[in-house]
């Protein structure tokens, strides 16, 4: 299989964690920051690091991004910067790109001049925030869009001892539960006969309502 290539433009604290994120998953990527220092830090990480200025269409040329499988902008919240790389990559035939945006009207913008996959990562992270406040007892969540989640839930005491079957979980309370964390291994995928014990902790996909609704059992 064919090791996937990725370009990390800006290295703030977003696309930093992007660029060694997508590296310790063995992506080559090459990181491109104005600041020397930035780059630096991730240097033992990625596979190239390049001081340059993306807004320059030259430069970016010469990068050679459109070779990549996709670009990730991690600006700063300048609009027109973000909007000036987009439009650059996307003429250059690069096939997928991505960029943040402060602003539901900035996605908007973004999405209009031809980006890929527009991320909003204050709010993403305030959902996250918002429902790990609200449900104490999730040890972690996995927001698929404002309505849905995958989260991990302490078997409910009434459900200790009972089947999956049994309990006609999905039909009952309109989630699917897709995983059981056991004490030394997860169970993928369970089977309808699998017996639910105290310690166990259920991973469970669906509708952040009824996700509340069962926490509250």
């Amino acid at each position: 299989m064919k090791r996937r290539e990725f370009v990390v433009i800006g290295l703030g604290q977003f696309g930093t964690n992007v660029a060694k994120t997508l590296a310790s998953y063995g992506a080559a990527v090459m990181a491109v920051d104005t600041d020397d220092r930035r780059l630096e830090l991730v240097a033992d990480l990625v596979t190239h690091t390049v001081c340059a200025d993306a807004t320059n269409p030259e430069v970016v040329r010469q990068l050679g991004i459109q070779n990549y499988d996709g670009a990730i902008i991690g600006m700063g919240h300048s609009l027109e910067t973000n909007v000036l790389i987009t439009i650059q990559l996307k003429e250059m035939g690069v096939p997928f790109v991505m960029t943040k945006a402060s602003t539901d009207l900035e996605g908007r913008i973004l999405h209009k001049v031809g980006a890929d996959k527009v991320i909003f990562p204050d709010k993403e992270m305030g959902y996250r925030v918002g429902n790990q406040i609200m449900n104490g007892n999730y040890f972690e969540a996995i927001e698929l869009s404002e309505k849905y989640s995958i989260v991990d839930i302490d078997v409910p005491v009434s459900w200790i001892g009972k089947t999956l079957s049994g309990l006609n979980i999905r039909s009952r309370y309109g989630v699917n539960i897709i995983g059981i964390r056991g004490r030394e291994e997860i169970n993928i995928n369970p089977a309808p006969d699998d017996t639910l014990r105290e310690d166990d902790v259920l991973i469970v996909l669906g509708h952040n309502t009824d996700l509340q609704e069962l926490r509250e059992m």
